[in-house]
């Protein structure tokens, strides 16, 4: 009775808090890359003028100074903050969804991954970001754009690759059950799409960052609308 009770409480003292779900192993990408912008800070810290000016006085705003501590601090503090966000929001989207109709046959685990995969590509960018923005106050020569751009080529193939995770489940009848069938099979296909953009984001992102920004923002709204049209399409054919 007794090893049976300690049994007991040893499991519910270790089980995971109910309001959390935490999206393994993007979270540990993302401590990793606090870790490397932490280092980042405290090795650049010396060198780091007290105040950068970001913009000059214009027109009807002001001069705006970004301090070395706030641009130390920002980033990490910012991937921490999404970390701990996300997994809240796993929990919560479970608990709230999983007795409606569109939350039944809804994974956790799909759920986990996703955020995963898209905790990673933001990792990335961020780290590119703190990088950019600590040279600015060292005076180091860092291709900032180039970094950020490739970062979000990053990104974008986290996403694709996170993508057919996406695909709905749920129970629904008629029209919409025909909309949410057909997303599952074309969310693997865009998924693809989004990686190949990404790869190719980050490519030309070493030569013109700009129009990097740009492939990965139409690579996006090409996939995704492709699939809205494509199941809307297929939802109003009659069964057979």
């Amino acid at each position: 009775m007794t090893a049976t009770g300690s049994t007991e409480v040893f499991g519910t003292e270790n089980a995971p808090p109910p309001w959390v779900l935490v999206p393994w192993p993007g979270a540990m990408v993302a401590v990793a890359a606090v870790g490397i912008m932490v280092v980042a800070s405290i090795a650049a810290w010396p060198e780091m003028a007290v105040e950068v000016v970001t913009r000059e006085a214009g027109g009807r705003h002001g001069e705006s100074v970004a301090n070395r501590g706030v641009t130390a601090a920002a980033m990490p503090a910012v991937l921490l903050g999404l970390t701990v966000l996300l997994s809240v929001v796993l929990r919560a989207d479970h608990e709230l969804l999983k007795r409606t109709p569109v939350g039944l046959d809804r994974s956790p685990e799909r759920a986990r991954r996703m955020f995963s995969w898209t905790l990673m590509g933001l990792s990335v960018v961020l780290v590119a970001l703190h990088l950019g923005l600590l040279s600015l106050h060292t005076g180091t020569a860092f291709p900032l754009e180039q970094a950020v751009a490739a970062a979000v080529g990053i990104l974008l193939a986290c996403l694709g690759v996170a993508t057919p995770l996406v695909a709905p489940g749920g129970r629904v009848t008629g029209r919409l059950e025909r909309f949410r069938a057909a997303q599952s099979k074309l969310y693997r296909g865009a998924g693809g799409f989004l990686v190949i953009a990404g790869i190719a984001t980050a490519v030309v992102a070493a030569f013109e960052p700009g129009v990097a920004m740009m492939v990965a923002v139409a690579s996006v709204a090409v996939a995704f609308l492709a699939v809205a049209l494509t199941a809307f399409r297929a939802s109003r054919k009659s069964p057979e």
